[in-house]
């Protein structure tokens, strides 16, 4: 049996658990969920439970359980175990919704929860055809955003004849992050990544599909968790295996969160705090610019502009920024109305309850 310790509880949660003791509940984390059924583990072991009608109905999307949660569960009844709430999250990595963008900038929208609670993110990128610098970037933004600490691992250095070249590359965009080079398949490299795996902390993997996390997943545990393919020969890649989330605790005490390779990464936040840190030199340049509002185009006195005119800047990377700084606003646009929605319709609400059968023979 694991203790709350070993699962990665901390004064944190338990902070937040005191009212939910006082109900007679307990706390559990979820290591799965599914088609309305979490399983979770806790100093019990492992167990399956739903949702209290209150809290479905209650909750958004995005504020229903996932992967990496901490809830609070009831004691077995006859309808099974129960999860009243959902304790206040330390990390969230969002995402927007996967689904057809257009027509929709006018509609609210809500983030995708993809995992809670992480202490570091490894982005996995294949040194094979999966290798794109720019979605190392995408990757790092959702990181920062999230409050995890990122880690940058280059998988399958044996397919790859440029690996210290690459490394170097995406090392120029790392700015200090950790940049491994392994290969999961050999177990080569993975002694650089045994730092990061303290007892109790808890780290997520993504990538893209057939990066190699499910590989490197079973090496570092030193066991066949996941099922892997291998790389296919028609697009030089490796093939999607993972169907879903899941939290697995590791023989040396860390926990690791495996996850579906991203085919869609549409960036969600509430700041441009996680875009500062994945550029911070466009940042500064920007901080340069002769107008506080200058959207480094035709502006006069755009210090982005003259960078690239004098080569100081490399021109993909910024256009990477912009990007992102377009989803990041469109993304706050759609926030705001859905906060706008809540608005009203908490409104409404509060009139029904204030109104009374009868209060009309009063006009």
């Amino acid at each position: 049996m694991m203790n709350l310790e070993q699962l990665g509880w901390n004064a944190h949660f338990d902070k937040h658990c005191k009212p939910f003791r006082q109900q007679a509940l307990v706390a559990a984390r979820v290591v799965r969920a599914g088609g309305g059924f979490y399983s979770l583990l806790n100093a019990d072991g492992e167990q399956t439970a739903t949702l209290t009608g209150q809290l479905r109905h209650a909750s958004s999307a995005d504020t229903l359980p996932v992967v990496g949660d901490w809830v609070a569960i009831d004691t077995p009844e006859d309808d099974g175990i129960r999860i009243h709430a959902v304790l206040p999250r330390q990390t969230a990595l969002k995402r927007a919704a996967v689904g057809n963008r257009k027509g929709q900038a006018e509609k609210p929208g809500v983030p995708q929860v993809l995992a809670a609670n992480v202490n570091t993110a490894i982005i996995v990128s294949g040194l094979d055809n999966d290798y794109n610098p720019r979605r190392i970037e995408r990757f790092l933004t959702l990181v920062y955003e999230s409050g995890a600490a990122p880690i940058i691992i280059l998988n399958k250095a044996d397919l790859c004849p440029e690996t210290k070249a690459r490394r170097t590359e995406v090392e120029a965009l790392a700015f200090g992050i950790p940049v491994l080079v392994t290969c999961a398949l050999r177990g080569e490299g993975l002694d650089d990544l045994a730092p990061h795996l303290q007892a109790g902390r808890t780290l997520v993997l993504l990538g893209s599909s057939g990066a190699g996390k499910s590989t490197l997943l079973n090496r570092i545990a030193g066991a066949d968790y996941q099922r892997t393919a291998e790389v296919s020969a028609a697009v030089g890649k490796g093939t999607h295996t993972t169907t879903h989330r899941e939290l697995f605790p590791l023989p040396g005490g860390a926990l690791v969160i495996d996850t579906p390779g991203l085919r869609e990464l549409h960036l969600w936040g509430e700041s441009e705090e996680g875009l500062a840190s994945t550029f911070p030199e466009i940042v500064t340049l920007a901080r340069q610019c002769r107008f506080s509002d200058c959207q480094h185009e035709k502006e006069p006195g755009c210090a982005i502009r003259q960078a690239l005119l004098e080569e100081a800047l490399d021109p993909p990377r910024l256009e990477s920024y912009l990007k992102q700084r377009e989803e990041l606003v469109y993304a706050a646009h759609r926030q705001g109305l859905a906060t706008q929605v809540a608005q009203k319709q908490k409104s409404k609400v509060t009139q029904r309850k204030r109104w009374r059968p009868g209060d009309e023979d009063d006009q």
